[in-house]
Formats: C-alpha cells, sequence, structure tokens
C-alpha cells in the first residue's frame, strides 16, 4: 500500500485553494488540479510499505510527534516547483511563526530512518500542491494569473492531529484513507 504522513487543514483553507484554482483555471492548459479532498500537507511520503509495517511506522512516528504542540500555519503566496521557466508544481505557499513545523519533519524524518525510510534529501518546503503541469500548454495564462493573485491568502490555522494516510491511485485520481492519527 502507497502510504505518507501528512497534516489535514481545515475546511476553510481548503475551499480558499479550491477557489485559487478555479480563478487559475484556463480552457485548454495541460494542469492537473488536484481535488480538494485530496488536499494536505505532506510531511514524508513512504511509497509502497506492506501492511505488516504499519504498525512500526505508527510507533515511530507517535515517538516524534510527542512534545511537539500544535503547529500553526499560514497559508500565503504561490509559487512553482522547481522554477518559473520549468514549472511542474503549482502550489500555495505554508509559512509558519517559528519552526515547529520544520522541526516536526525533522523528527519524523529521524524516527523513521531506522526502519529503512530514508531522509528526504532536499530541503523541506512546506507547500499546498494545488496542481501538476502536464505540458506547456496554455501555461503562460496560469502564469499569468498566479502573477495577478501573487497575494493569495487562504488564512491561518492550527494543526493539532498527524495522520498516516493511504493513497490509492484510481483512474479518476487518488483515493485517501485516514489509517491512523495520533495528537501533536
Amino acid at each position: 500500500m502507497r502510504v505518507f504522513v501528512a497534516l489535514e487543514l481545515p475546511s476553510a483553507v481548503i475551499e480558499a485553494a479550491a477557489g485559487i484554482q478555479r480563478e487559475l483555471t484556463e480552457p485548454g492548459a495541460a494542469i492537473g488540479w488536484v481535488r480538494a479532498e485530496g488536499m494536505h500537507l505532506t510531511l514524508k511520503f513512504f511509497g509502497e510499505v506492506s501492511p505488516d509495517r504499519l504498525a512500526e511506522i505508527e510507533t515511530a512516528l507517535a515517538a516524534a510527534a510527542e512534545g511537539t504542540g500544535p503547529v500553526e500555519i499560514k497559508v500565503r503566496g504561490l509559487g512553482v516547483f522547481p522554477n518559473p521557466r520549468n514549472p511542474r508544481v503549482i502550489w500555495a505557499g505554508i509559512r509558519t511563526p517559528d519552526d515547529r513545523l520544520a522541526r516536526l519533519q525533522e523528527r519524523i524524518d529521524q524516527a523513521v530512518a531506522p526502519l529503512g525510510f530514508p531522509p528526504e534529501k532536499r530541503e523541506f518546503r512546506p507547500h499546498l500542491t494545488l496542481g501538476r503541469v502536464k505540458s506547456s500548454r496554455g501555461l503562460d495564462g496560469v502564469m499569468k494569473g498566479m502573477a495577478a493573485r501573487h497575494d493569495f491568502d487562504a488564512g491561518e490555522c492550527t494543526l493539532d492531529r498527524l495522520h498516516l494516510i493511504q493513497s490509492e491511485l484510481k483512474p479518476g485520481g487518488a483515493v485517501y484513507t485516514k489509517l491512523w492519527s495520533v495528537a501533536l
């Protein structure tokens, strides 16, 4: 099963993100927009994992979450990965007033590394994925829309639960199932 660990965002933030997606949508643009029910703040992607390993992953995640406390975030700004000349992912930015989110992600990496899940090599850049660029068709209009809405603000929130989520890839898009959760 494909699994990852994430923080779920409140409905008001998801609704604002879905709204900006509608504003950025260009007829004919080759963008795969993320469905609202698939929006979350991913902290670690495990990939394919045998179901008999879930218990040890849950134990490691519980240890990583212990004592961290809730995480405050602001969902602000729009951008692309890896860069504007070759965009592959369209995102809304995640900002924090302190380093609690980065520390939580680092603690997760450290907790699951002994289980055979190496830390991510790239720097952690928290974001909310809005869409994936399939080709450059129609991309100019989307990029212009992003520039016009560079001040996008979906609000602030406090996240207080860590979730282990299964992702099943289906023809109509990924289906997500919460397998386990722990309070921060």
